[in-house]
């Protein structure tokens, strides 16, 4: 990773979108709190989250707004989406964070939630005025969302306003203060693809192919079962591993039970 003049590593690495506009967001909280305690970060265009950080952490940075969006939008939201947290599965730690999702308001009856955006204290009287807008999006919907993401292996960090969801940020990052200091850690890289350096690398590499399997699930799998060839053959047993549920297993066989047909031969069919 490229050091500044004085041959400082950077510790985290920002996405240069998460940085414009004028409102602040956590992900500006946290750049405040890097430059405050003196910690080297870089900021640049990132394929795969928002936020990347020591030992193969990523973060991507939603709102509730965002999640909504997903849902209601056009018919390619949700599968983009998908695609977001596919590729996040890449990183052996990945994180979604949802930043107001803790001071939204739910309504099953009339099957909407009510996102604030404004908060003011009424002058001379202890109340707190906000402001609220509402969407039409039923709060099952919105919550199978969230718990779809969890099924997948990426935990999911629940903030209530942009300073605190960047001070989980911040947690993340450096739990105990552990990762300030770079000496003697793995520092972020900004990756497709685990370098493969070894047998070990090669198996976790193969079996983290699988939908919904990342590098933290792909070496639970192999601990428990021994070898790729017994992680394959026992496959209806994965949900012995934590945080692999019927999808994931589901997801898996069809790849593996499904006829393989060669793009290339299919669009000439077509043609």
């Amino acid at each position: 990773m490229q050091t500044d003049l004085f041959g400082n590593v950077p510790v985290v690495v920002i996405d240069v979108h998460e940085t414009g506009g004028k409102r602040m967001n956590s992900v500006k909280h946290l750049m405040s709190m890097l430059d405050k305690e003196e910690i080297q970060y870089t900021i640049q265009k990132i394929p795969i989250g928002d936020v990347l950080g020591p030992e193969g952490i990523a973060i991507e940075r939603k709102t509730v707004n965002d999640l909504v969006n997903t849902l209601k939008g056009s018919a390619a939201g949700v599968p983009r989406f998908q695609k977001q947290m596919d590729a996040l599965l890449e990183y052996e730690k990945p994180y979604l964070l949802i930043e107001n999702v803790l001071s939204i308001r739910r309504d099953p009856v009339k099957g909407c939630v009510y996102i604030p955006f404004k908060s003011n204290k009424s002058k001379n009287k202890p109340f707190m005025v906000t402001m609220e807008r509402v969407s039409y999006i039923h709060p099952s919907a919105f919550d199978a969302l969230i718990e779809s993401v969890k099924e997948r292996g990426i935990e999911v960090l629940e903030g209530f306003n942009a300073l605190h969801s960047a001070g989980l940020i911040y947690g993340v990052l450096f739990p105990d203060d552990r990762y300030k200091d770079e000496s003697g850690t793995r520092l972020p890289v900004v990756r497709t693809r685990k370098g493969l350096d070894s047998m070990a690398d090669e198996q976790e590499f193969f079996i983290a192919g699988f939908p919904s399997v990342n590098v933290v699930r792909a070496k639970a799998l192999l601990n428990l079962f021994g070898s790729p060839f017994e992680v394959v053959r026992r496959i209806d047993e994965w949900e012995e591993v934590s945080g692999i549920g019927p999808k994931t297993v589901a997801a898996a066989r069809k790849v593996l039970f499904s006829d393989y047909v060669d793009k290339e031969d299919d669009e000439s069919t077509d043609d």
